[in-house]
């Protein structure tokens, strides 16, 4: 029940068109209850009479046979052009109230992921997170589509069916009920493994659409190695999963669907029987049959329809369960009640007994106290793993540390709105990450609806600016996926224009250089030495002379601060930084 409510909260704004919706079906059961009596009329009161003399119900004229046998044929085409147009009307309205609800659940969710702190995103593959944006999330659709809206109209098909067929013929009415209770105990039956079937099968298919997103995303490595056979291999086993999964979810569907079927043909074989012995018996005229078997067909369709549709909410709890198992993820860096607003400028950097361990328990950072001024430069340095990178992902609160604080400006990072945050910080990556999109749209990633003469500037200041005019289309020149168009430096310099555009005044950079050749890295290192001129920047990287262009430097052994100074001093002690600078130099 909890989540049938969770799901028609996504339809609270649309109320009044759902209840337009309601009306038009009404109307539309309605008119489909006077389908069949045209053809009763017409077997009744019309072919007995070929000679004419024919009355309607509704006047007191006399109409000949040819006149009468068209008015009748026009009045049942009238009828089912009305109930095309009503249902037609109830139908669009359904459908774009159904998409409408579609679009919020999609963009919460896209929205909660983005707000998920790394840790949550660390533990699970991005591929399972897009398909239940793309997918699962259309659960909220069908459920109500295929669900609330079949039961009510499926609900006053039955309920006016019923009272039809009372009023024609007790006796016969309550026959036609008989392969109720054997229906009802058919969708419990399978209502429960088509539930899980279901979840099964958009497991696999999540594991497909991340073997073939990994498998693609890494192809370069894929085609370097020869292994085009292999992964084609781990692909189709992945495939062979979700198709045994898929077929046994469609048995399921054949043999439920054949139940109901032969149930609802027993029902009908037994009133068929009945009613022609009525019609022997004089109790009923042939008409009256053929409208209490029309009216028979419009009995059992809704209870056919409720059988699917039972199964078919079944299939979309799966999957709305998926989703609303992201969207019921406490966020373990949550901004505040009543942010603190961070006063403007640069501000002091503090860390008081800092410590981090992830998930799985490991401790990477242990009493780190530091404090860097206003506008100073900061090295981190240190050996594989000892939690230089994990350091700097504090900052911007990708993480909270599990002791001790880190304050700007003497506030503590956590009474921050991580967006105020995040907006006076400029991060370079080891790696820039670029979208696809055009040059000029991601120099602009770093400060949205800037003029092209800023983003101009900041390339020239990059010195970036000759290299992105000479590309086919210059600025307007598309980067391809992750930028892939583009050569580790220059999608480096972008990096760099973005963060010159940015201008925050904190500076986050890691390892911008690692990755680059020795003569592109001394080209960069003269833009960082300008970018880093300007805020308050920690750098972290295991090149040490880059390290030496810092104001200070701090030394990092196993998640704990070991050193500090500037560069020549540290040497001169022969400590942990000059071990660093033998085994980097030596």
């Amino acid at each position: 029940m909890s989540l049938m409510w969770r799901i028609l909260r996504y339809y609270r704004p649309f109320a009044g068109r759902i209840l337009v919706a309601f009306v038009l079906l009404i109307a539309a059961t309605l008119l489909n209850l006077l389908k069949p009596w045209p053809l009763k009329f017409v077997v009744d009161s019309i072919l007995p009479a070929p000679q004419g003399g024919i009355h309607f119900p509704w006047g007191d004229g006399v109409w000949s046979f040819p006149a009468a046998l068209s008015l009748t044929c026009g009045l049942l085409v009238g009828i089912h052009l009305l109930w095309g147009a009503v249902n037609l009307a109830q139908t669009y309205t359904l459908i774009e109230v159904g998409l409408q609800a579609l679009l919020r659940v999609r963009t919460e969710l896209y929205a909660y992921l983005q707000s998920l702190p790394l840790r949550f995103h660390d533990g699970r593959r991005s591929s399972d997170s897009s398909f239940r944006v793309a997918y699962d999330a259309q659960a909220v659709q069908t459920y109500f589509n295929r669900g609330f809206a079949t039961i009510l109209g499926s609900v006053l098909t039955l309920g006016g069916t019923f009272f039809v067929m009372w009023r024609m013929s007790p006796l016969l009415a309550l026959l036609s009920l008989g392969v109720v209770p054997l229906l009802m105990m058919a969708i419990l039956r399978y209502a429960g493994r088509i539930r899980k079937e279901t979840a099964a099968l958009q497991a696999q298919e999540s594991d497909v659409l991340a073997r073939a997103s990994e498998g693609l995303s890494s192809i370069r490595v894929v085609h370097a190695f020869g292994r085009e056979s292999h992964e084609v291999d781990l692909f189709r086993r992945e495939a062979r999963e979700s198709l045994e999964a898929n077929l046994r979810l469609s048995m399921t569907n054949v043999a439920s669907t054949l139940v109901v079927g032969t149930l609802l043909a027993l029902g009908t074989a037994a009133l068929l029987w009945a009613g022609a012995g009525e019609v022997m018996a004089g109790r009923m005229t042939l008409g009256d049959l053929l409208v209490f078997l029309a009216y028979l067909g419009m009995l059992y369709s809704p209870l056919e329809q409720l059988s699917y549709t039972a199964w078919s909410m079944e299939g979309a709890a799966a999957a709305a369960q998926r989703v609303f198992e992201v969207l019921d993820t406490p966020d373990e860096v949550p901004d505040p009640q009543t942010p603190t607003r961070l006063p403007a400028g640069p501000g002091a950097i503090e860390f008081q007994g800092v410590g981090f361990r992830y998930a799985r328990g490991d401790e990477v950072l242990q009493g780190l106290t530091f404090r860097i001024q206003p506008g100073e430069s900061v090295a981190v340095v240190g050996g594989t793993g000892a939690g230089k990178t994990t350091l700097l992902s504090l900052l911007p609160r990708f993480y909270d540390p599990t002791e001790g604080s880190i304050s700007i400006h003497g506030v503590d990072l956590r009474k921050l709105a991580k967006q105020d945050l995040r907006s006076r910080q400029a991060l370079v990556l080891q790696e820039t990450i670029l979208l696809s999109g055009t040059v000029a749209d991601n120099i602009a990633y770093g400060r949205l609806g800037a003029s092209r003469r800023e983003i101009e500037t900041a390339a020239q200041e990059a010195q970036a600016h000759e290299f992105i005019l000479a590309l086919p289309n210059g600025y307007q020149t598309q980067v391809g996926e992750r930028g892939v168009m583009l050569s580790g430096g220059q999608r480096q310099r972008i990096g760099i224009a973005r963060a010159f555009l940015r201008d925050a005044p904190i500076l986050l950079l890691d390892e911008p250089t690692s990755a680059l050749d020795a003569t592109t890295e001394r080209e960069l290192l003269d833009v960082l030495g300008k970018l880093m001129s300007r805020p308050t920047t920690l750098l972290v990287t295991h090149r040490l002379h880059a390290a030496h262009r810092a104001d200070r430097i701090l030394v990092l052994e196993k998640g704990r601060l070991v050193e500090e100074g500037k560069g020549e001093e540290l040497l001169t002690k022969k400590g942990a930084y000059w071990r660093l600078w033998q085994a980097t130099n030596g």
